[in-house]
């Protein structure tokens, strides 16, 4: 097992210096640790305990509690309790691993709040279907023996209708079953039993995707908000009021963070909209754009009055940007910290005047947990060609460079060092046409193009050569990166839970996302099945 600092894996530059507190945006966060003084105030903030409880249990009416999420359920009933949140947009089998990361580190983040502090810490899940981002909600990734697939259960139809309002079609579950039989492992026909069973004709998404995680949700005690039913009970509405005519708006205050960032020399991560919120129509999720004295929402233009009446009188039919989100969450809950990617934090930083303008404390940002997971066959694999983990990290190009290079027994430059070898080995020649006929100066260049160009070719026939005498070698290589590192990125945000599942089992990811949480938060795991104490599958 390997273990990764944060530093090793967020690559945005924003969020390294927000978590480092350096270019003075170390303000951007009131609070950077959890304690018993904010967990007093945001104790007092959200709605009230009976709201919530029945909040959560009209978003969990689908799922059998678990003597753990019922206690938690009561937990969250009493007032002096706070919640550590966490949230992500609907994902097919499960989505992608990070989800469930997330899930893990709210749940142990909430155990060392009561341990710290003696205080009871709920850790909620705020599933954030009011995206309507059907294609990004319907699509996955699974890798078969020798390249990666991508599936997408979406017919394409209705691109403005929020996922919540989706049900599955016998042809979308026809796709799920098709993508459920490429799955490999000890328990993937169970996989495929229990996930069949999940997606048929009729159910909704967000049930759906519920229920696949119900397994994990119901072990650790995590409780479920929809975002769907915050704005259905209209608990959204006193975040509205701020988006009305008055000065400041919701909107200017994200402008104004959204400047400090800029100012300080970063890209945000997230532009504000011209209105922080949709507006929902026949035809689903519209934008509201202003054109003078009026707004724009789809095919319909009514006068700013109009849309301030209409916030207040029709709040369900208005829901969140990406950066109104935690505003409206926040609102609601008694959240005391987020748990949140490396992405979440860079647009967080932009949201100080918001919550200033809604008078709601920010809570405390966390990074979640990471993890790249080492099934038997992959750590077998990584043994027997001597490489550290962190060798197959890395985008396809360098790792297959490398590949090539090390069956060959190569040790050449990569492109920018063997430029700079040619360089320096025709800089005399380019040297002495400059002192004695200028005009041989581009016949110097066209040779050191020509050497270029001729030890690339020499390189890529001794690869080639390599590639067939090892052919075994290879494939075994670029299996095992194609399993660490797939399409060059980190393995969490490409195969979805299921894939996972069929390897490992229920109980097995349980064991390995716990001892993932064992380590700082933040930190990346590439971890094993041979850290278990018991045998494991393949």
């Amino acid at each position: 097992m390997i273990v990764l600092p944060p530093s090793h894996i967020i690559a945005q530059p924003l969020t390294r210096a927000l978590l480092d507190g350096a270019h003075d945006l170390d303000h951007r966060f009131p609070h950077r640790t959890i304690t018993r003084e904010l967990c007093t105030l945001r104790a007092k903030h959200g709605a009230s305990r009976s709201r919530l409880r029945s909040l959560v249990q009209t978003s969990m009416r689908h799922l059998d509690l678990s003597q753990q999420q019922q206690t938690a359920l009561d937990q969250l009933s009493d007032q002096h309790s706070v919640v550590i949140a966490t949230g992500q947009q609907v994902g097919l089998l499960g989505g992608p691993m990070y989800t469930l990361y997330k899930i893990a580190s709210a749940a142990s983040t909430a155990r060392d709040v009561y341990a710290t502090h003696g205080i009871a810490a709920v850790p909620v899940f705020w599933l954030e279907d009011n995206d309507h981002d059907a294609a990004e909600a319907s699509t996955t990734q699974l890798a078969t023996s020798d390249t990666i697939t991508s599936t997408t259960a979406w017919d394409g139809t209705e691109p403005r209708r929020p996922v919540s309002s989706r049900n599955h079609t016998a042809a979308e579950c026809d796709v799920i079953t098709s993508a459920l039989a490429t799955l490999g492992g000890q328990y993937a026909e169970g996989v495929q039993g229990r996930y069949g069973g999940v997606y048929r004709d009729g159910v909704a998404w967000t049930d759906a995707f519920l229920a696949v995680l119900q397994p994990y949700l119901s072990a650790w005690g995590v409780l479920v908000v929809r975002a769907s039913d915050v704005l259905a009970h209209g608990l959204h509405s006193p975040i509205l009021v701020h988006e009305q005519s008055s000065v400041p708006t919701i909107s200017d205050a994200l402008r104004r963070g959204t400047q400090v960032i800029i100012d300080a020399g970063f890209e945000p991560q997230a532009r504000p909209s011209d209105v922080a919120f949709f507006a929902r129509d026949t035809e689903g999720r519209q934008r509201i754009t202003p054109e003078g004295n009026d707004v724009v929402i789809g095919s319909r233009r009514i006068s700013r009055a109009e849309l301030d009446n209409e916030l207040i009188a029709a709040p369900q039919h208005f829901s969140p940007t990406v950066l109104s989100r935690p505003l409206v969450q926040d609102a609601v809950l008694p959240t005391v910290a987020s748990i949140l990617g490396a992405a979440e934090i860079a647009y967080h930083g932009q949201l100080r005047e918001a919550y200033e303008l809604c008078g709601i404390p920010m809570p405390v940002p966390l990074l979640r947990h990471g993890a790249t997971l080492l099934d038997t066959r992959t750590e077998r694999n990584i043994r027997k060609d001597s490489h550290d983990p962190s060798w197959y990290m890395r985008s396809v190009d360098a790792v297959e460079h490398e590949i090539t290079a090390s069956v060959a027994g190569l040790s050449v430059p990569d492109a920018a060092s063997l430029s700079t070898l040619v360089d320096a080995l025709v800089a005399p020649y380019e040297s002495a046409a400059e002192r004695i006929d200028s005009t041989l100066i581009a016949t110097v260049r066209a040779q050191a193009a020509g050497i270029r160009a001729t030890l690339e070719a020499l390189e890529g026939k001794l690869r080639a050569a390599a590639k067939r005498t090892n052919a075994t070698t290879i494939d075994r290589l670029r299996a095992t990166h194609r399993m660490m590192h797939p399409n060059g990125t980190l393995q969490e945000r490409v195969y979805p839970l299921a894939f996972w599942e069929a390897r490992f089992g229920v109980d097995t990811i349980l064991q390995l996302v716990d001892r993932m949480c064992a380590e700082p938060l933040g930190s990346h795991s590439v971890i094993g099945i041979s850290v278990l104490p018991t045998s494991s599958p393949q």
